[in-house]
């Protein structure tokens, strides 16, 4: 099956996927030699089904869903609706991005000013807290440890089946284990789910913060839906906040992804920014975010924006495109950081 989606006026597919890390993070997977995104995406019925997406024309994308994986037309807007938010083509994000260039020149130049992000907003928040207290090549393991697990659970057994013998050891350049990102649904209904993440996913004492998330939200003490039609950011980031394990590092990531830009989410890698690109070497985890506020209040409000323009040229200057790195290099693109603070 392959839907057609409409793209506002110069959208880039490679510049709105490849600026931000969640895009080298599992189950996401970019394809370089031709600027395709591939990933699974939920249906209606929690089902998975691959994806991928490249676009076809200035003003049009292709998702292309493999003959053996059938699905029917009704399945069709669950799927725009998740791509319609990777890649923030809602008329929302479409005005922010052009406030943000009317603001930036720079950015406005180089077509930036969608940050990639994931189908749904758990999978968003699960992301930051892996990002927390972690080198970029061991979140990078967490994610495919999640990934690995999800295919591999039995959720009407609530067990996870052994690997397959003979199976080679999955390594960060191996994605033939990799299932879906796990959901709530799923882990909600696992036995022994903290052991499992901490000992099978590697994401040690972050287990617990997951597990609390997903008892709070399948509880109804927290509403994911209900946060996403929030549109007071003062409202919006004290809720974030309040969730176990997010410090302003992770709630002003998620806040990010949430489309609210004036919280820079600071980290152990915008200190070595300071110090690096701006010869700021007095910048500690004391007054980076004063630091910070000083440097990308003109932007306001979208300060994350100007910082992570900053970072991806950063980046891509030490490295080269991101957009055409091999996977296995993912891990080099962070600085030397090991703990981003959160």
């Amino acid at each position: 099956m392959e839907i057609k989606m409409k793209v506002p006026k110069g959208f880039e597919l490679e510049k709105a996927v490849c600026n931000h890390g969640f895009f080298m993070m599992a189950p996401n997977r970019w394809m370089p030699s031709t600027k395709t995104l591939v990933r699974p995406l939920r249906l209606r019925d929690q089902l998975s089904v691959t994806v991928s997406i490249s676009q076809i024309s200035p003003t049009s994308l292709l998702i292309t869903i493999p003959d053996d994986n059938p699905i029917s037309f009704s399945h069709c807007p669950y799927i725009t609706d998740q791509v319609t938010r990777m890649l923030r083509l809602s008329p929302t994000e479409e005005a922010r991005v052009k406030e943000f260039h009317r603001l930036h020149a720079d950015a406005a130049k180089k077509g930036f000013g969608r940050l990639f992000r994931n189908p749904s907003l758990f999978e968003d928040l699960i992301k930051s807290l892996l990002l927390c207290s972690s080198s970029f090549q061991k979140t990078l393991e967490m994610a495919e440890g999640l990934c690995v697990l999800q295919k591999r659970l039995d959720v009407k057994e609530g067990l996870v089946r052994n690997a397959k013998r003979g199976r080679k050891k999955a390594s960060d350049c191996d994605e033939e284990s990799w299932g879906n990102f796990p959901s709530i649904e799923e882990l909600a209904l696992l036995d022994n789910k903290e052991n499992l993440l901490r000992n099978n996913c590697k994401l040690g004492y972050r287990a617990r913060w997951v597990m609390l998330l997903v008892q709070n939200v399948t509880k109804g003490k927290i509403c994911l839906m209900d946060l996403e039609k929030l549109f007071d950011g003062n409202q919006l980031y004290p809720i974030l906040r309040s969730f176990n394990g997010f410090g302003d590092f992770a709630a002003s990531n998620a806040f990010m992804c949430m489309g609210f830009y004036d919280r820079v989410p600071c980290d152990t890698e915008t200190i070595r920014h300071f110090k690096q690109v701006h010869g700021r070497i007095d910048c500690d985890h004391k007054n980076v975010w004063a630091m910070a506020n000083e440097r990308y209040d003109m932007y306001a409000p979208f300060q994350a924006l100007a910082y992570w323009l900053e970072m991806v040229d950063y980046y891509e200057i030490n490295l080269g495109k991101l957009s055409l790195l091999d996977r296995c290099r993912y891990k080099n693109v962070a600085g030397t950081s090991i703990d981003r603070s959160s």
